[in-house]
Order: C-alpha cells, then sequence, then structure tokens
C-alpha cells in the first residue's frame, strides 16, 4: 500500500495530500475489517450451533411414533393459539368422534380452550360406550 501511495501523495498538490493519506488509510483499514469479519464468521461456523438455536430447531419424530399423531398434536397446538382454528377445525373433528353433544369448553380471549378444558372433552369422548 505504501509502494502505491507515496508516489501519488508525492505528486499531487499539497491541498490534496491529506485527501489521498485518508483514502489510503480506509482502505487499509476496509481491508483489515474484511479480514476481521471472515475470520470471525469462520470461527463461527466451525463452533456449531448455540444452544439458543439448537433449542428452538424442531426435533425429529422418533421413528416408532406414526404420522396421523404427529399430525394431532400439531392440530391441538394450533388449535391451544388460535379460536378460530379450534371452532373450525379440532371442534367438528371432536364432535364428530362422539356419539352425543359435547359441551363446548370455555375459550379464551382471542385463542382456544385451555388444555385442561381439552383434557375434559377428550375425557369425556372416551366415557362414552
Amino acid at each position: 500500500m505504501l509502494l502505491a501511495t507515496v508516489p501519488v501523495y508525492v505528486w499531487v498538490e499539497p491541498a490534496w495530500r491529506a485527501l489521498v493519506a485518508r483514502l489510503a488509510a480506509a482502505l487499509v483499514l476496509g481491508v483489515t475489517l474484511l479480514q476481521l469479519r471472515e475470520a470471525l464468521t469462520s470461527g463461527l461456523a466451525a463452533a456449531g450451533a448455540s444452544a439458543l438455536d439448537a433449542a428452538r430447531a424442531r426435533q425429529a419424530p422418533e421413528p416408532g411414533v406414526p404420522h396421523h399423531f404427529q399430525d394431532l398434536a400439531g392440530d391441538l397446538r394450533s388449535a391451544l393459539r388460535s379460536r378460530r382454528y379450534f371452532e373450525q377445525a379440532l371442534w367438528p373433528r371432536l364432535q364428530a368422534l362422539s356419539s352425543r353433544p359435547l359441551a363446548r369448553p370455555p375459550l379464551r380471549h382471542g385463542r382456544g380452550p385451555s388444555l385442561a378444558g381439552l383434557r375434559g372433552v377428550i375425557a369425556d369422548i372416551e366415557r362414552q360406550p
């Protein structure tokens, strides 16, 4: 860098010499920052995923678990979060499993019923002959 900057520094007028020195320093700083960023990203990639990233990743299902059970577990999670999903998807399915009318569990504000409410409905379905 010095071999390129010194001739330009000597050749330009004195008013432009500060600009040449600043441009050379900025170029050196930019290259240094790029190398530092590369070293940091390669170090992080070599370290693997953090515990937080590993916890957020969806775990692979066990080989013996049927996919219908996994779908049902996903439906329950969705019904607990969304009142609309509960009313339009899960509640009609639960009513179809029952031979008599079921008591609808109380809904939470903007969400589906609580897990305890769903347990009660499922227990009512299981008690039926």
